[in-house]
């Protein structure tokens, strides 16, 4: 591993409670409105549309992408930067290492079993993007684009039925895609101990916040602000369902405050009313701690 990577990477592998521990995930997975962490069963199939890029539609098929996958992929991936960035995307881990940095501990063999749910997810996932293309106007097209998050899984276990070990292997070779953007440095940088804390909404919207972290505004000579129109297309993209307005809103209201709790960097997230909307208002002071990203290759 390089002195630079060195230097900007944390001494320690990650901690929930550690402060100062950084993650790392590619910045379109993040951003992806696939991800179900709002407090319902997780399907198995899901479509929706970005909100970015309204004429596309993105798809998971084969299993859910829930709060454990992500947090899952964001450990791998930061260990794949951790360990010199190999460029076939292979690493391995145990599941102790995996454990110690999901739950600070260890820990035991529900949470072990939970993890290889997880990995076994990522691996079988497949996510679509759909793109509807009209060659003319009697004529339509739909093109789509099929990825995979991992391209290779090996555990090694002991076979001891019904028993998971810290000691069980994990071996993965991450997509090769998901290297090259990776190597690109489109990355989003994840306060660690907020992501492992927050759970649903509240975790969904603190990852949005993580990928506009580059978005934020100066206000006045010492504040910077993101702002967010609260519209039906927001409330997607974070999964809230809710049929009436105001409980979509409060929602939001909700997940803001849990996100003020744990996250010191804000000096102040709210929802507030703006003529006839409704904003989330995001404020921070300038020159606040910016997480820290990996140095390129």
């Amino acid at each position: 591993m390089s002195e630079a990577l060195q230097q900007l990477l944390p001494d320690v592998v990650l901690d929930p409670d550690d402060p100062d521990a950084v993650g790392y995930l590619e910045r379109s997975l993040v951003s992806t409105p696939l991800w179900q962490m709002a407090p319902r069963a997780a399907e198995g199939t899901i479509s929706r549309r970005d909100p970015l890029l309204l004429d596309f539609l993105a798809s998971a098929r084969n299993a859910p992408l829930g709060e454990l996958e992500f947090d899952v992929l964001a450990w791998t991936i930061t260990r794949w930067y951790q360990v010199g960035r190999p460029s076939d995307g292979r690493l391995t881990a145990s599941f102790g290492d995996l454990a110690r940095g999901l739950y600070g501990k260890k820990s035991g063999g529900k949470q072990y079993a939970l993890i290889r749910q997880a990995l076994d997810n990522l691996y079988n996932v497949s996510l679509d993007l759909v793109v509807i293309v009209g060659a003319d106007e009697q004529e339509e097209w739909k093109r789509t684009r099929r990825r995979r998050i991992v391209q290779t899984l090996e555990l090694r276990e002991r076979v001891d039925p019904g028993e998971e070990t810290a000691e069980n292997g994990i071996e993965l070779e991450l997509a090769s895609w998901l290297v090259a953007q990776l190597d690109a440095r489109t990355i989003t940088a994840l306060a660690w101990h907020v992501i492992r804390k927050l759970t649903g909404i509240s975790k969904r919207l603190a990852i949005y916040l993580a990928a506009h972290a580059g978005d934020f505004s100066p206000i006045t000579a010492h504040t910077e602000r993101f702002a967010i129109e609260l519209n039906d297309e927001f409330y997607d993209e974070l999964g809230i369902t809710a049929s009436r307005e105001r409980q979509r809103r409060a929602t939001v209201a909700r997940a803001a405050r849990r996100i003020a709790e744990h996250d010191s960097r804000y000096s102040r997230i709210s929802v507030e009313q703006d003529g006839a909307a409704y904003v989330l208002r995001v404020e921070r002071p300038i020159g606040a701690e910016v997480l820290r990203l990996p140095a390129p290759a």
